[in-house]
């Protein structure tokens, strides 16, 4: 289960990136400052600094997700889809991915396709 920030998105620690006060890597750097980005809602320089770190760590599923929540709210919705899909690909049993790609569709005026995924968020738990 995992906890959810004061925006409602769910929060996963970094799978390959270092997390501890004391392992501040450049890509760690640069996660925390996209966070920072995203979290004072300068969505674009959240998108800048994630995506060469999601080019480099492609299996990282935090930095993927902060980037695709990224692109959505900067309305970059088809990269944001891009991304929600593959998140979802990676893993299927993830209710925030499936509403995140639900999202995505229905912002794009794609209702019919985005209500399977809206179903399956709601049956895996999401809000």
């Amino acid at each position: 289960m995992t906890d959810t920030t004061a925006q409602g998105g769910p929060t996963q620690p970094p799978v390959t990136l270092p997390t501890g006060p004391g392992d501040l890597s450049v890509d760690a750097l640069q996660f925390s400052l996209a966070r920072s980005a995203f979290d004072d809602r300068r969505f674009t320089d959240a998108v800048a600094a994630l995506e060469p770190l999601v080019t480099r760590h492609p299996d990282d599923r935090a930095a993927r997700e902060l980037l695709a929540r990224s692109y959505f709210s900067a309305a970059m919705l088809a990269k944001a889809e891009t991304q929600a899909r593959d998140l979802v690909r990676r893993s299927p049993s993830d209710a925030y991915a499936h509403l995140l790609l639900s999202r995505c569709l229905e912002r794009q005026s794609r209702p019919s396709e985005a209500r399977g995924h809206r179903v399956m968020a709601h049956v895996l738990g999401a809000d």
